[in-house]
């Protein structure tokens, strides 16, 4: 029976730097398997200290360890990405039969082109208002799902007869929704972009090709039944590590709508999964961050700082992908931080944190934080000390009551923090101190502003340059 396992939750909007503490986790604990959860547009970077590099969205990030990966019911698949995957591991990785290293629920939903194609459309249909972070068609196919759950495709009918039928009729479902976004008008410059993606929306060879893909995946893939996880899965002796896509930030209900996924990114979803799966044993939760603010794609940042991120990340800072959008940095930002903490259930919901990319403020020889924003005095979002309200107007899980009224907070939070200014305080560090000082000196600094003990700093890209305590 497992023992233990290691539920890993990004505070962040998301590139809070999973991959590598996830890595790290299964490598220290010997794990025995990775559990994936969420969406699979994510990109969590692994570095290991025998040189390999890989940055993974399906398969968990204990691959490279050879550590199995199960796609959970509350995973969101795309079948085209697990293909592709699955290639770059085996011709560039030597992972020569990555399927071996995978089991996916019958129950896990499958995003397709057609989800994708939508998801872009949308987007670009925002014309100067972007959502951000969007266009594998994740949250499309979960959103369909929701409405038309008798058109969803699940991992369980990948080898049912009648493929090319279901996927003729999701397409069909997403001409019909987005006529009236075809219609409308486009920017100039997403011209060609539209083209291409209406092309291929009305274009049956691309549906052929489609199905094809996905009826080769279908031989690979190892589909397993839902009981899978709890009988066979969790009665493995050790450890396991539940890997979840996302950032709380970005969660559907707790982030700053719309910028925002369809799924839901707090630790309690996984605890429930786990629940369900009939395991009662120890589960330990950390919260990730890095030592700095980031975000990639449209939303609310009240630290962002273009000098800090032509800084930190130089080779990002150019970037300004249609529908990914530019990645932004900043001091770390305790007022979000704490928000996320709270939303998950408060401090005593973690037992520590994971603090990444401390080796990248190190070299700057300051550790820039923010503690309070000028211009938080709405008192229905704010407290008089300057924290962000927490809704707990709607649970989000069943039903539609109350969503809307919770919805409409996260966009008038999204709004004014729009319009708030961080305060920023300086943490001089020194730039040959040891790394264990620097543990000391985050670990302090971290409990003081979340009460939440530090168990993991990061001070370079490997399993070996991550400090556990």
């Amino acid at each position: 029976m497992t023992s233990k396992i290691y539920v890993v939750t990004d505070l962040s909007p998301g590139d809070g730097g999973k991959g590598g503490v996830v890595h790290r986790i299964c490598t220290m604990m010997s794990a025995h398997t990775v559990i994936k959860r969420g969406g699979a547009q994510g990109s969590h970077g692994v570095r290991t200290s025998g040189g390999r590099s890989f940055d993974f969205s399906q398969w968990g990030c204990g691959t490279l360890d050879g550590i199995p990966t199960h796609l959970s019911e509350q995973m969101i698949i795309t079948p085209e990405g697990l293909l592709n995957e699955a290639a770059h591991l085996r011709y560039e990785q030597g992972v020569f039969q990555p399927f071996d290293l995978l089991t996916a629920d019958r129950r896990a939903l499958c995003a397709t082109p057609f989800h994708g194609i939508a998801s872009r459309l949308k987007e670009l249909a925002r014309r100067d208002h972007p959502r951000g972070t969007v266009g594998a068609g994740v949250g499309q196919a979960y959103r369909a799902y929701r409405q038309s759950p008798e058109l969803a495709l699940l991992a369980g009918d990948l080898k049912q007869p009648g493929l090319r039928d279901r996927l003729a009729a999701i397409r069909q479902a997403i001409q019909s929704e987005l006529q009236p976004i075809i219609a409308g008008e486009f920017l100039t410059g997403d011209q060609a972009a539209y083209d291409q993606e209406v092309r291929l929306l009305h274009d049956d060879g691309f549906l052929d090709y489609v199905t094809t893909r996905f009826a080769e995946l279908s031989g690979q893939l190892n589909v397993v039944s839902h009981d899978y996880l709890g009988n066979e899965i969790l009665a493995k002796e050790g450890v396991a590590v539940v890997e979840t896509s996302h950032g709380v930030l970005t969660d559907r209900l707790v982030g700053f709508h719309p910028h925002t996924s369809a799924i839901r990114t707090l630790p309690s979803f996984s605890h429930g999964m786990l629940r369900n799966a009939g395991y009662d044993g120890k589960i330990v939760n950390i919260g990730i961050t890095r030592a700095y603010a980031v975000r990639h794609g449209a939303g609310p940042m009240p630290s962002a700082d273009l000098r800090l991120t032509e800084r930190l990340l130089p080779q990002n800072a150019a970037d300004d992908n249609r529908y990914q959008g530019k990645v932004r940095a900043g001091p770390l930002d305790f007022v979000l931080l704490r928000y996320a903490v709270e939303a998950c259930g408060g401090p005593s919901m973690f037992d520590g944190l994971a603090v990444t990319c401390f080796d990248q403020v190190q070299q700057t020889g300051i550790w820039q934080v923010c503690d309070r924003y000028h211009g938080a005095l709405d008192p229905t979002l704010f407290t008089p000390t300057g924290a962000i309200r927490v809704w707990n107007g709607a649970d989000g899980n069943n039903s539609n009551n109350g969503i809307s009224g919770q919805l409409e907070y996260q966009a008038a939070l999204g709004r004014q923090l729009l319009d708030c200014s961080p305060e920023i305080h300086q943490i001089r560090l020194d730039k040959d101190a040891s790394q264990h000082a620097l543990y000391g000196l985050c670990a302090g600094t971290m409990l003081q502003s979340t009460d939440i003990p530090v168990r993991m700093v990061s001070f370079g890209p490997t399993e070996l340059d991550k400090l556990c305590k």
